[in-house]
């Protein structure tokens, strides 16, 4: 069982309201994230999902990926200065699977500013463990 902590609530709202502004189509508890106007889309199809991400003015190498506790967590920063200017943008987008997945298996791909990562689901069942009986 998980822990509840009071920021579930605001993060619940914040995806609502993310969810209304850009559209976003896979549910609330699967995507979080802190940036602003980045379209992230997780759907399920043919044994894998497939989280698909619009990242417009990133190159590939400002962008990490890591994959822990079924969760893939998508991180960017671009930074650009000159004489009189300087512009920073980051954003941080995650995605719990609500499936196994084969972390071995994961594959991504960044082009023209969209970051495609697919996700196989594993087909070994994960082992909740034994039901513990409560004594008097």
């Amino acid at each position: 069982m998980e822990r509840y902590t009071p920021f579930e609530d605001m993060d619940r709202m914040f995806e609502q309201m993310r969810s209304r502004m850009w559209g976003t189509s896979a549910p609330r508890s699967e995507l979080r994230g802190t940036s602003h106007g980045t379209h992230v889309d997780l759907k399920e199809r043919d044994g894998e999902f497939v989280l698909v991400a619009d990242l417009p003015g990133f190159e590939k190498e400002e962008i990490e990926l890591s994959f822990a506790d079924d969760t893939m967590t998508v991180a960017a920063k671009h930074e650009v200065s000159g004489d009189d200017f300087s512009r920073a943008r980051e954003l941080s987008e995650r995605a719990t699977m609500p499936k196994p997945v084969e972390k071995d298996g994961i594959e991504a791909t960044y082009r023209n500013g969209v970051l495609e990562v697919r996700l196989p689901i594993s087909e070994v069942e994960i082992d909740d463990g034994d039901r513990i009986e409560i004594s008097d």
